[in-house]
């Protein structure tokens, strides 16, 4: 044997004990590997089996949740049925109040002392004759109790004001939008305000200042308005030539007549006597005052501090020389007549009923009268309402 052949030997030995322990090891290495893809299999089938058990639940929930809004559904309709059932029942209620508070007198009766009541049988004798006197060139129309409601048309948003002009024969309708504007619409009649294609048909009349509040009026040509950004300034435009006159009113513009709507500092109002303004002074309590107004040399005649509060109040209106306070709710309710001044002092206001106005939307941002078809164009969260009343003779309720 030679050299290589001695030193090959070794390593020849040493190779063939080698090869049995490596695949020994091997063996071992691919068992291991096969437990473990077992295990990872079994894991991925139990990983299958809980997501078929969680759709199955996912479905099975899903069914319930679509059953429970069908429920949900039907038992919304239900209630809503319910509601406007209710709805209809308290309209019918109100209607009916209405008609009681209207109908039924009444019926307590209050033992007194019979020689006061003959004193004061005579003395309300001897007033009755002194205020038919004082009466007998004086409007003696008052309001005696609200008719009907008549809803115009729903345009513009929740303040705003609107009416008919208050000149002779004048069929025109004027329209305000907002609190604080300087254009307004102009109609011909009360057809073309009320059409589909209105705004085609209205004329857009530019005012050189922008008014403030509710409280404007159009008489023949003439458009009367609280000046905005001033105190107490009222304004009156001429139409047709663009002039203007002001005044100022002394008290007038630093509290609101109205609580319940503080956008309108001065309120205007027309009736068969000639303009008024009605405001509050913090000087007399912050109770509503009320200021007659010579339109044509624009100067104040005569003032009264009223004995109306303007604490919920909600707008006024002026009718042959009465003013009638419309009071509301802060949170919203009936409208309703609480508070009458009259100025040639022929009705008691203690003595006057409450008079409600029929079933509204919301609240009345503004109300005008107009004396020549005797309504009251009242603009109500949006909604141009013509409201109709019957009258009576101031004597009467004496």
């Amino acid at each position: 044997m030679d050299y290589f052949s001695l030193q090959v030997l070794p390593v020849l030995l040493l190779v063939a004990h080698t090869i049995p322990q490596c695949a020994a090891q091997d063996e071992k290495m691919i068992r291991y590997i096969e437990k473990r893809l077992l295990a990872i299999e079994d894991r991925l089938y139990k990983c299958e089996q809980d997501n078929q058990q969680y759709l199955q639940e996912f479905k099975e929930l899903s069914h319930k949740l679509v059953s429970r809004l069908d429920n949900l559904s039907n038992h919304k309709q239900e209630v809503k049925n319910e509601m406007e059932s209710l709805w209809a029942r308290l309209e019918r209620a109100e209607w009916d109040i209405d008609y009681l508070e209207s109908t039924v007198s009444s019926n307590t009766h209050i033992e007194v002392d019979e020689h006061l009541v003959e004193k004061q049988v005579v003395e309300k004798s001897e007033e009755k004759k002194k205020l038919r006197l004082n009466s007998s060139t004086s409007c003696t129309t008052m309001l005696s109790q609200i008719k009907s409601q008549k809803t115009v048309k729903k345009a513009g948003g929740a303040i705003g004001a609107w009416m008919k002009n208050t000149g002779d024969n004048v069929d025109n309708i004027y329209f305000f939008a907002e609190s604080s504007n300087n254009v307004l619409l102009e109609f011909a009649n009360m057809e073309e305000f009320t059409s589909r294609d209105y705004l085609k048909k209205a004329e857009n009349i530019n005012l050189p200042f922008s008014w403030q509040g509710t409280g404007l009026h159009v008489y023949n040509d003439y458009v009367f308005f609280h000046r905005n950004s001033t105190v107490n300034e009222i304004m009156k435009y001429n139409i047709m030539t663009n002039g203007t006159q002001s005044m100022t009113i002394e008290g007038a513009g630093h509290v609101p007549p109205y609580e319940l709507s503080p956008y309108t500092k001065i309120d205007l109002a027309k009736d068969e006597q000639g303009l008024w303004a009605i405001y509050a002074d913090s000087t007399n309590g912050g109770n509503i005052v009320l200021t007659k107004i010579d339109h044509n040399k624009m100067v104040a005649e005569d003032t009264w501090n009223t004995t109306c509060t303007r604490t919920n109040a909600e707008a006024a209106f002026v009718i042959c020389g009465t003013l009638y306070v419309m009071y509301n709710s802060p949170s919203g309710g009936r409208s309703h007549i609480d508070c009458v001044y009259d100025t040639s002092d022929l009705i008691d206001g203690h003595e006057t009923p409450t008079l409600y106005f029929p079933k509204r939307y919301s609240s009345h941002s503004s109300v005008h009268y107009n004396p020549m078809d005797q309504n009251l164009y009242a603009w109500d969260d949006g909604y141009q309402i013509v409201y109709r009343f019957e009258s009576k003779k101031k004597l009467e309720q004496i």
